[in-house]
């Protein structure tokens, strides 16, 4: 009888532990959960380009505030911009010819779930030569000290061949482009690629309180001893005239190359140089640029909005 009251009593513990387990679960899980979302892709044509609008909401229709949307094509992405009360638009001045579609992918966050919506887009046709210019990715989300790495691609069209010079605008303080290499010359019909590296700058610590010791022992040492040797020239009974300047003059010199190093030791010590803060953390759009002169008689520019997150 004991037995089966003791075997009753383990087992009610037990399910009340696994109970308790669950519920804890199932709350941890709906915390984190990301609410599902559906985008929503607009095209308003433009001569060779367009403006693309995405609207982003969950499903039951309430806009998303954080995340990026990426528009992407068979050649790659015509660049990102950030949602703003569920809305993200982009507009291209030229699209890569042959473009049939462009689906716009959002990215999601801490809230919403990823989402993308595709629809048609087209160009019209021209002779005259010309490029493309995409990327992948344009959207990147770092930490101040990381780095990331986009794909540029120049594409030509109707038998261009000339040089592109890369760039990037809207950069944030702290944060660097770097291409390799910054220029391309696409041959033939074949898309020429160059890699941009994004570097972000993180925070930095005070310099190091103390000076190096080879300049505190110079500091000390040699206005030391041209001390001593004043003094000894000084106090020289059999010197001439001239040494005794010398010695009077090196005195003047220990003296005032001691209190400078005093002075610039108390200083340094005090107020020293302030740290560096690096990459402050929010949203950035960085403009990526590619220029070119057709034939040495005009000048071709394209460009693509890259958006930054930094955490």
């Amino acid at each position: 009888m004991n037995l089966q009251l003791l075997r009753h009593g383990i087992g009610s513990r037990a399910a009340k532990a696994t109970g308790f387990l669950v519920v804890v679960w199932m709350l941890t899980a709906g915390a984190g959960a990301q609410v599902a979302t559906r985008t929503q892709l607009s095209v308003a044509p433009m001569g060779q380009g367009a403006t693309f609008t995405a609207k982003v909401a969950d499903v039951e229709g309430n806009p998303a505030k954080d995340g990026a949307v990426s528009f992407e094509t068979a050649k790659g992405s015509l660049g990102s911009a950030f949602v703003e009360n569920g809305v993200a638009t982009l507009t291209v001045e030229k699209l890569p010819q042959g473009t049939q579609s462009v689906t716009a992918s959002y990215s999601g966050d801490a809230s919403n779930a990823a989402s993308a919506s595709t629809a048609a887009a087209s160009t019209e046709a021209t002779s005259l030569p010309d490029f493309a210019l995409t990327a992948s990715p344009t959207s990147l989300s770092l930490t101040p000290g990381q780095y990331g790495t986009v794909t540029v691609t120049v594409t030509p069209e109707n038998g261009f061949t000339d040089m592109v010079t890369l760039s990037c605008s809207g950069v944030p303080s702290g944060a660097a482009c770097l291409f390799s290499p910054a220029t391309l010359t696409p041959l033939s019909t074949s898309a020429v690629s160059s890699t941009l590296q994004l570097q972000t700058q993180g925070a930095s610590g005070t310099a190091g309180m103390e000076k190096p010791a080879s300049t505190i022992a110079y500091a000390i040492i040699l206005p030391g001893v041209l001390a001593l040797a004043g003094v000894g020239a000084l106090r020289k009974r059999a010197g001439f005239e001239r040494m005794r300047m010398l010695g009077l003059v090196a005195l003047l010199v220990a003296s005032a190359l001691g209190l400078g190093a005093c002075s610039e030791r108390y200083g340094y010590l005090n107020h020293p140089p302030s740290g560096n803060p690096g990459l402050a953390a929010g949203t950035y759009t960085i403009t990526l640029s590619g220029y070119a002169s057709i034939n040495g008689t005009s000048v071709t520019g394209h460009s693509l909005n890259l958006t930054l997150t930094v955490k």
